[in-house]
């Protein structure tokens, strides 16, 4: 399904050489066709996962029957969704 150019719109970014670094490694990694590609991707990936630590579930690395790490969350975000999840 295509969105019209209407309901796009251009923002801009401002991040540092390293974080550049990382989106054009990701860019290659993931065979993405540009770095908006690979952020689109990642914010994609953090809705899903902001949904289910609000639910909380747990978000984990695992391999066969064994979880080989558990994703912690920074600061200010896994603070927010701990608050929202006590408060419902």
């Amino acid at each position: 399904m295509k969105t019209s150019m209407a309901a796009k719109r251009r923002v801009q970014f401002v991040f540092p050489a390293q974080t550049i670094e990382k989106v054009d490694r990701l860019k290659d990694q993931l065979g993405a066709s540009s770095r908006t590609e690979v952020v689109k991707t990642a914010i994609e990936l953090l809705c899903w996962m902001a949904g289910r630590l609000e639910k909380g579930e747990e978000i984990a690395a695992v391999r066969g029957a064994k979880i080989s790490e558990t994703i912690a969350i920074p600061g200010a975000l896994s603070s927010h969704l701990s608050n929202r999840k006590s408060s419902q």
